[in-house]
């Protein structure tokens, strides 16, 4: 097989979850010795970089088997005689317009049943993502799959922090349905029952100061009891997974969700959204909260600080959690799927849905 895997995203200054999810998908297909080229736009401009994606990527996939594209966009045509696997990670510019550009959400609006057409085989990160993509493009039932995301080795053979500091953590990009807001409003009616501060990984504090949802917020919350880290490197996002003493994720939509399994992984005590694909994901490793109840937010964060027995059981659930996202258990739902797209001929001719795993 001749295969060649569009690298457009790792273009991209900043690491968000589908930057994450591609760059340790690659890193799995290397550790398991699979074969591809790389394919990347010398652009640094994103807008070059989707006319690249339409254009000289398009002819360059004309030699090749296979053009996987793991990062939501592919070519809008097909060579001949090439097949497409296309990653579409979530369809939160229909459920959460409201972060978006209208020009962001009228391209993906055109493109993504484009290119649910066109491709040989459709991937998303969880059952709960299949299911709405099925509801929009029935049509495209045998061809939607599942390949969840899986952690960097570095998170996997992780030893745990047994030393905390006084760190309620939370790690999300500035998007409105990452629910940022809830966060600090729930730590706001709890900072005087807790010695803990709130720190937020993502953004600056003057980008909050500018968001009049949470402004009138920052100004009660004393200076001491909040940190924003803005965007941090792996190496420094893993020691303060180590180190915090609860990792809270009250995010209104997920497609996959990247950080808790990272905060698990590190044995940090994770309080998730009750949303479908995080408790797919999070299985009994969580302490779940309603996002839309600020209240129950902020009692599920002040149980977990102060319930030592429930602190130690979600640890130990959550690191056992995080080796079912190993990069083989990815790469090898990856392969059967391009098999499939291929012919099948080592799949017996049945459709795969992604891979085996543990119930929630």
């Amino acid at each position: 097989m001749k295969l060649l895997i569009d690298g457009r995203v790792l273009q991209h200054k900043k690491i968000t979850g589908v930057e994450r999810y591609v760059l340790e998908l690659l890193n799995a297909l290397d550790r398991s010795g699979v074969r591809y080229d790389l394919a990347r736009p010398s652009s640094g401009n994103r807008y070059g970089q989707h006319l690249w994606e339409h254009t000289t990527l398009a002819f360059r996939a004309r030699k090749y088997d296979l053009l996987f594209s793991p990062g939501n966009i592919a070519p809008l045509w097909k060579p001949r005689g090439t097949k497409f696997v296309t990653t579409i990670h979530d369809l939160s510019f229909w459920y959460f317009p409201e972060p978006y550009s209208k020009m962001f959400r009228a391209y993906y609006s055109l493109v993504i049943p484009r290119l649910i057409k066109i491709s040989d085989a459709v991937l998303t990160l969880s059952e709960d993502e299949r299911g709405k993509m099925i509801e929009r493009f029935p049509y495209a039932r045998e061809k939607i799959h599942i390949v969840r995301g899986c952690l960097n080795e570095k998170f996997l053979q992780c030893l745990p922090q047994p030393e905390k500091d006084s760190v309620i953590l939370f790690v999300g990009s500035l998007n409105w349905r990452k629910n940022y807001h809830g966060a600090i409003a729930a730590f706001y009616r709890i900072m005087d029952r807790t010695p803990n501060r709130l720190v937020i990984v993502g953004g600056s504090n003057q980008i909050f100061k500018e968001d009049l949802r949470v402004k009138g917020l920052l100004a009660k919350i004393p200076s001491e009891k909040i940190e924003f880290k803005g965007y941090l490197d792996e190496s420094q996002l893993f020691e303060l997974y180590r180190r915090a003493r609860v990792f809270v994720f009250p995010s209104f939509y997920e497609g996959f969700g990247f950080p808790p399994l990272e905060a698990m992984a590190c044995g940090c005590p994770v309080i998730a959204s009750q949303t479908p694909s995080l408790m797919e994901v999070c299985g009994d490793a969580a302490y779940y909260v309603d996002p839309y109840d600020v209240e129950g937010i902020a009692e599920g964060i002040f149980r977990v600080l102060s319930d030592e027995g429930l602190r130690e059981n979600l640890i130990r659930k959550g690191l056992e959690r995080a080796r079912f996202f190993s990069g083989e258990r990815s790469v090898s739902a990856l392969l059967r799927i391009f098999d499939e797209a291929l012919g099948g001929k080592n799949s017996g001719g049945k459709q795969p849905r992604g891979e085996i795993f543990p119930p929630p």
